[in-house]
């Protein structure tokens, strides 16, 4: 690690130019993905906005009192009706992480869903909309056990935990992860090689940005390359550049630089397991022509129909835009199902799950349509 470490240093902060660096990630990203630029075409299902915890950039989270509440089941299925008939492949279940440990108002809300856990529910919600309509659900639902990933994979392909940092400082007073107890990044690894167990294929990566030095990124980047390499569930790695958010805590803490936010995802690139996509939320980045060969190969959800809930203040880029934007670079835009072609095998998927998606693939694994 040491050695990676050093080398890490160098490419982040040492003197080779920043167009060297994405120059050789762009090679490897053509010789693994082609000129394939893929995004998921979803929809988002908040499912809840009230969690058991509250980063210090989050503004997706609500308390009781600022109106946290569950969608209801008619919701749920009528934002996914909206959905495929949109052309969506993915239904994203946005929600806190076990919000009833915490607030006795979670815990009635469920009850009057008829329900005694959020997981239930999820569950419920997730089977409701892959039976009714022809989306495929993903969902982020935090910290789970190997039984509660069992239930998961039983109507979803894959699934996202991001460790957003490794770094033990950002639980300090003040800092992005300040009692977030579900954010303690050795229980997050344990839901990451709990998903390899079970053989569930998930998303996770970096929040690059939230800490303070130049030794917590490299540690960062190290990390997370090291982890492409140990977890056969990892099909994407995405790195997202910290956005600061007007009435969060770290409202006013600098973001990273454009410049330094380029070489981080071509160091990725060109260090991890190559077969591992890359994305970058389109959303949130300036220059996005420069990130198009920097090494990705990904962009993430693309909502036709619904605000990022996460990240409400940016907009999605307008498709046809993106389209030719991608196409200037001598690359296609391409549609993808939430689960990446790496894994759309049968010992990954369930049987019912991996039939639909065949179906609907072409040799590469993308959607014929």
């Amino acid at each position: 690690m040491n050695d990676l470490k050093q080398i890490i240093t160098s490419m982040l902060f040492g003197e080779v130019s920043t167009q060297e660096l994405l120059d050789k990630a762009f090679e490897i990203k053509i010789k693994e993905f082609g000129d394939v630029i893929s995004y998921s075409p979803k929809v988002f299902i908040p499912l809840t906005t009230l969690c058991r915890d509250k980063c210090a950039y989050c503004t997706f989270v609500k308390s009781p009192k600022e109106g946290g509440v569950y969608l209801n089941h008619d919701d749920v299925i009528a934002i996914s009706k909206v959905g495929e008939e949109s052309g969506c492949f993915e239904a994203l279940f946005t929600l806190g992480d076990k919000p009833e440990f915490k607030w006795k108002e979670a815990a009635n809300q469920l009850n009057e869903l008829g329900f005694n856990s959020t997981h239930d529910y999820l569950v419920s919600s997730m089977k409701s909309v892959l039976e009714s309509t022809t989306l495929f659900p993903h969902a982020n639902p935090g910290l789970m056990t190997k039984f509660e990933i069992q239930d998961l994979k039983q109507y979803s392909p894959s699934g996202g935990l991001m460790i957003e940092s490794f770094s033990k400082k950002i639980y300090d007073k003040g800092k992005a992860h300040y009692k977030t107890t579900t954010k303690f990044v050795d229980l997050r690894l344990e839901t990451l090689n709990n998903a390899e167990e079970v053989k569930y294929p998930v998303t996770t990566g970096l929040l690059l940005g939230i800490t303070e030095s130049k030794e917590e990124l490299v540690d960062d980047i190290c990390k997370i390359i090291e982890l492409t390499k140990t977890n056969t569930a990892i099909q994407e790695i995405i790195l997202q550049n910290f956005r600061a958010k007007v009435n969060t805590q770290m409202k006013n803490n600098p973001e990273i630089t454009n410049d330094l936010f380029l070489r981080a995802v071509a160091t990725v690139r060109i260090y991890s397991a190559h077969h591992v996509s890359i994305q970058v939320p389109p959303n949130l980045s300036t220059d996005l022509d420069k990130f198009l060969k920097s090494g990705i190969n990904d962009l993430g959800g693309i909502s036709p129909v619904t605000l990022d809930w996460v990240n409400p203040d940016h907009l999605w880029p307008n498709l046809k835009k993106l389209s030719e934007d991608v196409e200037a670079t001598e690359q296609k835009l391409t549609k993808r199902l939430p689960v990446y072609p790496s894994h759309i095998k049968k010992d990954w998927l369930n049987d019912k799950i991996f039939e639909k998606a065949n179906n609907i693939i072409d040799t590469n694994g993308y959607p014929k349509i």
